[in-house]
């Protein structure tokens, strides 16, 4: 049975008039893949000003595979297949896939919940499992994060949802945070003044909130400072360069200096002596 079945398709496809209808199925599948990439592509112009990055990939996607999908039927009944056929063979296939991929179907739900939930949107900036990175895409089944160093990292959605997920660019503005260490004979007022000085000359750092200054801890022999300043969240990377920079740059023409971790001597002398 399964010979004569084979053979079938065989004489099918060799048939003249046969082979004229594989081709041009071949040729509306081709014509139905470039009119979807067109749609969604419209698509995406259309509800950009309207949507977020992620809704606006979601419906361009929707509108690419449900547009190619009836292309890709047209086709295969054009050439004999039946749809009540693929249909069941669509199903059976489901059914299977979904037994025998349980982590896939998690994947698929956390998806679908990270859909509803919405912590974060296509282009913001995120910290997750360590990881930190700008998302790139958000799938189904997976979310892709671009890292600073130009890495792509796919983070199954199953992960995402158990894990504890940091937005940094939720809010317009964040807080920079800069620790300095500077010796005990040093004039603690002084050194605020010159911090607070430093950021009010920052075109970075905005006026409100104000900057601040405290004292941190004491640790090995130095007085640790926290150094507090407020900026737009875009230009987070940009004021810590800037600051740092003319912090150091003060600090210098001012004499203050950070004293060396004794921890980091001991240390540097022992793994010498071995």
């Amino acid at each position: 049975m399964h010979n004569t079945t084979y053979l079938n398709y065989v004489n099918y496809f060799i048939h003249p008039d046969k082979l004229v209808n594989t081709i041009y199925a071949l040729c509306l599948m081709v014509m139905g893949y470039i009119v979807a990439k067109r749609l969604s592509i419209i698509a995406d112009r259309a509800f950009a000003k309207r949507f977020t990055r992620h809704q606006t990939m979601l419906i361009r996607r929707s509108v690419f595979y449900f547009i190619f999908t009836i292309f890709a039927v047209i086709s295969l009944q054009h050439i004999g297949f039946q749809l009540s056929v693929l249909l069941g063979a669509a199903g059976v296939f489901t059914v299977a896939i979904s037994f025998a991929s349980q982590t896939a179907a998690s994947n698929l739900i956390s998806g679908i919940f990270l859909l509803f939930e919405h912590p974060f949107k296509v282009g913001d900036t995120v910290e997750v499992k360590g990881i930190t990175g700008v998302v790139d895409s958000i799938d189904l089944l997976s979310t892709k994060l671009k890292t600073p160093d130009n890495k792509l990292v796919r983070i199954p959605n199953e992960a995402m949802i158990k894990s504890e997920i940091t937005n940094l660019s939720y809010f317009a503005t964040r807080r920079l945070d800069i620790i300095i260490l500077v010796a005990y004979d040093c004039n603690i007022t002084e050194v605020k003044d010159m911090l607070l000085e430093i950021a009010d000359n920052c075109p970075h750092v905005l006026k409100d909130p104000p900057p601040n200054v405290t004292m941190n801890s004491f640790v090995n022999s130095a007085m640790e400072l926290k150094f507090m300043a407020w900026v737009n969240t875009t230009e987070v990377s940009a004021a810590r360069n800037a600051l740092q920079e003319t912090i150091k740059r003060q600090f210098d023409k001012a004499g203050i200096e950070s004293p060396v971790s004794q921890f980091s001597v001991q240390r540097f002398v022992n793994e010498t002596m071995k």
